[in-house]
């Protein structure tokens, strides 16, 4: 899968779409696991539940930090860089 490897938001808008998707701990708790390996959707279903997964991953999908084809997630940059700020305030004991 090709994955658009968007760098940052480009706009306060884009911003409040990350900031949207990363306010919800299931939201946070998928993009820790998907940091950590966890790239399809059956996996992320069993680890947090089926409970509106779908609305879940396109929260995430539509801030621009995950790719979902057939099945599998890819992360996008973004992604990639929010997941990590998030999995080390979780591991720190923050929000996670």
């Amino acid at each position: 899968m090709k994955v658009g490897r968007k760098a940052k938001p480009d706009s306060p808008e884009e911003m409040a779409l990350v900031h949207h998707a990363l306010e919800n701990p299931i939201r946070r708790r998928m993009i820790i696991l998907m940091v950590e390996g966890c790239l399809s959707v059956e996996a992320i279903g069993l680890a947090v539940g089926p409970r509106m997964l779908d609305y879940h991953l396109h929260r995430l999908e539509l801030a621009g930090l995950i790719e979902v084809d057939d099945g599998k997630i890819a992360l996008t940059e973004s992604g990639e860089a929010y997941g990590g700020l998030v999995r080390s305030q979780a591991e720190r004991g923050g929000a996670g």
